[in-house]
């Protein structure tokens, strides 16, 4: 609210350009002030000086906006009055208030006064610098979806009463309508220009229109009069004009295509090009939702969930042609000196295309996006089709330094309002700057600069940076070594022994070089291998054995099919092959889950492997969101969960990740798809064999995945268990909506429901890859074992924990937690669970449960001693003794405020509780890190099953590692390992003499 004081500012007050052209300048003003007098205006409003000059900037600048004032001259009135903002919001207002029921002529009419209006209040906002550039973009984007949309409107209404089309919804056209209008490029990114054309790709729903066979040639000719009413010019000029040469094979597919030949063209046939096109796609007309649709279900080919640099590449001989093919101006901007002579920059930038040429708007645009088909399959928050946006969101993953992009951004800005300029000159659709120095010299006055060489001074080192970035971001590696695959044997011998391999690589890269891998048997392939083979070479020998990490990565080749790929991700990422060589010279097992796992690579990418994880839930979610069948996704699933299990190993060896944060978040993904699997797998079975009404089945979690302790490897112990109304025998096939559904379904019993709604699950968690099971399942902990039914019921849980349970059940019920299903039913378990734990059956004495656990440990120690030293779980003292001393304390207290299923946090509440003396609970929660991280490390080295002996594949990497986090040293002396066997049976000694003081003797 202004006070009486405040002093109300005209929005004109601007400071305006001054006129290049003075005595243009001076005519306009005489024109306009002899209108304005003609229709009885004030003429004094014209006379204040701020609105001189804004006539001076207008009439000895541009012809084509003084025509618009002239030809609109109660509107600038308005305009003067009222500012941009109201002037816009008024004109839009009136577009919407237009019947389509109106004439051809009269629509058309309506569209190009629009336009001017628009046109003009952007053109005055821009040039007195009243909005900032993208309020200008985002208001020329506006008005090509709000013109678009009344005429597609208006056309469909026409095609529906002359009976060509029955629409659903026809006095809301485009509801449902089934021909869908996606903007491209500038228009899709809400980026427009001030002379932009319009990108658009026509798409239509066969399945709206099914009885009718002339469809195609409908909606054809519908894209025909769509693009005549949009750009054919008259009295009132032309709204846009538009180019439909964006969509699929457009040298011999129609102007509007079906969106299910669309989808097969681009799942199949689409290239790197269209990629970057669609990544800025949006519906912005007809019917949206189909637009949605159709850009859901081509996602993965446009984001892909593997890093892919070939599209950097690609990209790149895009912008090689570009520069070839076009008249993009001078293309040395990169050898010029920094700090040039004003005059020579000035000279320079004569004639250059700003758009296309060196340093322009084209190469800041190509940055991000190259960057985000890059990275953004993987991160779905890059996506973002913006370019100020796209570079801001790759500064926040550091993939672009904060002064990169802050200079992109102002290169950017001045780019654009300088292609704006240049456009408003005439309405003519140029990118290029004026041909001589003095057209140039003039410009820069209407660029409002006092003299030519200080927006030189201004443009010239701007546009030099973006080509530096440009380059760097896509200049190939140069190798000035000799292809090396094309030595002599006895040359390629030399070579390599002078880098420190035997004799023996050679063999292996001859074998390259004869009918060689896969990978490795297209011409672009063994191109990119011809630059990076001598760093591959040289990180190898870098390696205390070369040649073994040479045969790994052999192996690796051996096994990969897509030899472009991979030796890109090398070729432009050199840390890389840094990495790839340290870990796979870590361990065999290591190296063959590479192998085996190719999608594992681009974990090793990033440096920060902690921050930069993506959203794995809604990735999730994202996969099985729109999928009719889980087994569609299961392949994404299974790279996904073996990329992520990869990631969390390297993390945890490179010291970013805890032990016990490692567990958590490996913990969390299973936890994430099993629930995802589960809501999915039931929705399936629905529609087999319908509903329980008021029923629902959980999942319940046990072992390591139930305490959060999950490590490479790990099992999932799980039982499912249901629960619904006593008078509900059998499922119900009732869809009123869905007759063809009722009658697909068929009732089956409550008992039969469940267990093949938990078979459907289980086959879903362990189905099979192409490196193995999801997750290998344990089903023994539910009630009654391998011989009890695969679902149980809530009673039937209850009543066996009431009567039959035997305690190593209910003391692996301490690790119980329950996940997926009703929320409601999650509870009444978990207080099942509590109950059971609370009461044993038959009133079973302390006495009982701790002779119970230690004939547990006798049998055990009998039957199933352990298989090596480093068995972890099963030696004396080992894992198995910490947790039965947990869980065996659990059920003597029989108190819930004492329960927790991960072990470290029971010996705390025990200790608390009076259960545990303090400091046996202290060596107790050391002993479970010690044996868990001894766990972790072994499986991530050696695989699940514990080695024989440890010496035989050690390697001065894997001393390190277990040194420091086992010893907390750092060496890579063999000695560690002795050191740390030594430590584990002090440790075990330690424990075994817990476990007979509170539990039990043993022998």
């Amino acid at each position: 609210m202004s006070t009486p004081h405040s002093i109300h500012v005209p929005w004109f007050n601007q400071n305006w350009p001054k006129p290049a052209d003075q005595k243009s300048a001076d005519s306009f003003q005489e024109d306009l002030l002899k209108l304005w007098i003609q229709h009885e205006k004030d003429p004094f409003f014209l006379q204040q000086e701020n609105i001189v000059q804004l006539l001076h900037a207008i009439g000895g600048n541009s012809p084509y906006l003084s025509d618009l004032i002239l030809r609109n001259i109660h509107f600038f009135e308005f305009l003067l009055k009222n500012g941009p903002d109201e002037a816009c919001k008024v004109t839009f207002d009136n577009l919407h208030q237009f019947s389509i029921q109106e004439s051809r002529q009269a629509t058309a009419k309506i569209l190009r006064i629009t336009k001017q209006k628009i046109a003009l209040s952007c053109a005055l906002a821009d040039i007195g610098n009243v909005w900032s550039l993208q309020q200008i973009t985002l208001t020329l984007s506006n008005l090509a979806e709000t013109t678009l949309t009344l005429a597609i409107n208006h056309l469909l209404l026409h095609a529906h009463q002359n009976n060509k089309l029955n629409l659903q919804h026809p006095e809301n056209p485009e509801k449902n309508c089934g021909f869908v209008v996606l903007g491209m490029g500038k228009l899709g990114a809400k980026e427009l220009n001030y002379s932009s054309d319009i990108d658009l790709i026509i798409l239509y729903d066969p399945d709206i229109y099914p009885d009718n066979d002339d469809l195609n040639t409908i909606f054809v000719r519908l894209t025909r009069q769509l693009v005549s009413l949009m750009e054919e010019r008259d009295e009132n000029g032309y709204v846009f004009r538009t180019d439909l040469r964006l969509r699929p094979d457009p040298s011999s597919s129609p102007l509007a295509v079906s969106l299910p030949a669309a989808i097969t063209y681009y799942e199949s046939l689409g290239q790197t090009w269209e990629r970057t096109a669609m990544s800025k796609a949006r519906p912005i007309a007809g019917d949206i939702p189909a637009g949605y649709a159709f850009l859901e279900a081509i996602r993965p080919f446009i984001w892909r969930r593997h890093l892919d640099f070939t599209v950097i590449d690609d990209i790149h001989a895009m912008k090689k042609r570009i520069d070839q093919y076009k008249k993009t101006g001078k293309q040395n901007l990169s050898k010029l000196p920094p700090n040039i002579p004003d005059e020579e920059a000035l000279n320079w930038l004569v004639g250059q295309n700003i758009k296309l040429g060196h340093g322009g708007i084209r190469e800041i645009e190509f940055c991000p996006q190259t960057m985000q088909l890059v990275w953004a399959g993987r991160f779905p928050e890059l996506q973002d089709s913006t370019t100020v946006g796209g570079l801001t969101k790759l500064t926040e993953k550091e993939l672009l330094t904060s002064s990169q992009t802050q200079k992109l951004i102002e290169a950017y800005t001045l780019l654009r309002q300088t292609e704006h300029r240049l456009q408003m000159q005439n309405d003519y659709q140029t990118h290029s700057l004026p041909n001589s120095l003095e057209e140039l010299e003039q410009f820069s006055i209407f660029m409002g600069y006092e003299t030519p060489n200080k927006f030189a001074r201004d443009l010239f080192p701007l546009m030099q940076f973006v080509r530096q970035t440009f380059e760097g971001l896509f200049a190939t590696p140069e190798n000035d070594e000799q292809y090396i695959l094309d030595m002599s044997p006895s040359e390629l011998k030399d070579y390599l022994n002078q880098k420190g391999f035997p004799d023996e690589a050679a063999a292996i890269l001859q074998s390259w070089n004869d009918s060689g891998p896969r990978a490795l048997r297209t011409s672009k392939a063994r191109t990119i291998l011809t630059n990076v083979l001598p760093k591959l070479l040289d990180a190898f020998s870098n390696q205390r054995n070369s040649l073994l990490v040479l045969q790994r990565f052999d192996t690796l080749l051996a096994r990969h099919r897509a030899g472009i790929q991979l030796l890109s991700l090398f070729e432009r990422n050199p840390a890389l092959i840094k990495r790839l060589s340290a870990v796979i010279g870590t361990s065999h097992f290591i190296a063959e889950h590479i192998a085996s796992n190719p999608a594992a690579i681009d974990a090793l990418l990033e440096t920060n492997l902690v921050k930069n994880r993506f959203n794995l839930q809604k990735t999730i979610r994202d996969y099985l969101k729109n999928a009719e069948y889980y087994m569609d996704v299961m392949p994404a699933l299974h790279s996904l969960v073996h990329s992520e299990e990869f990631r969390l190993s390297v993390a945890h060896l490179d010291n970013q990740l805890s032990l016990n944060k490692a567990q958590i978040l490996r913990t969390s993904m299973a936890n994430s798809i099993m629930k995802s699997l589960l809501e999915q797998v039931t929705k399936e079975h629905q529609r087999k064999y319908g509903i329980i009404p008021e029923g629902g089945i959980c999942i319940v979690v046990l072992g390591k995945a139930g305490s959060w302790e999950m490590t490479s490897g790990s099992d999932l112990d799980l039982m499912l268990i249901f629960d619904h109304p006593p008078e509900i025998y059998e499922s119900v096939c009732n869809h009123p909506h869905d007759k063809q559904q009722a009658s697909s379904q068929r009732s089956i019993s409550v008992n039969n429901y469940y267990i093949r709604l938990t078979q459907a699950f289980i086959s879903a968690i362990t189905s099979a890859g192409s490196a193995g099971s999801l997750y290998e399942v344990d089903m023994r902990l539910r009630p009654s074992g391998s011989k009890g039914p695969v679902a149980v019921s809530l009673a039937s849980f209850n009543r066996y924990h009431k009567e039959e349970a035997w305690t190593w059940e209910r003391m692996a019920l301490t690790r119980a937690r329950v996940i997926g299903g009703p929320v409601k039913l999650q509870k009444r378990i978990q207080e099942s669970i509590q109950h059971a734990l609370s009461h044993a059956p038959h009133d079973l004495s302390n006495e009982s449960i701790l002779k119970d656990t230690t004939d547990m440990r006798k049998r055990l120690l009998r039957d199933a001693p352990p298989c090596s030293p480093w068995d972890v779980k099963y030696l004396t003292g080992g894992l198995m003794e910490v947790e039965f001393i947990a869980q065996t304390l659990q059920l003597i207290v029989k108190d819930p405020e004492v329960y927790h299923p991960c072990t470290r946090i029971a010996f705390r509440r025990l200790a608390k509780h009076g259960a545990l003396d303090p400091k046996d609970a202290k060596l107790l929660i050391q002993a479970d890190f010690f044996w868990r991280n001894l766990q972790s490390l072994l499986r991530i080295f050696f695989g699940k099953l514990p080695p024989k002996d440890i010496t035989t594949e050690l390697t001065p990497a894997i001393i390190e590692i277990m040194a420091r986090d086992l010893l907390k040293t750092s060496t890579q002396d063999v000695h560690a390992i002795e050191q740390i066997q030594k430590k584990a049976e002090k440790i075990g000694e330690q424990v075994r003499t817990i476990f007979i003081k509170y539990i039990g003797s043993l022998p």
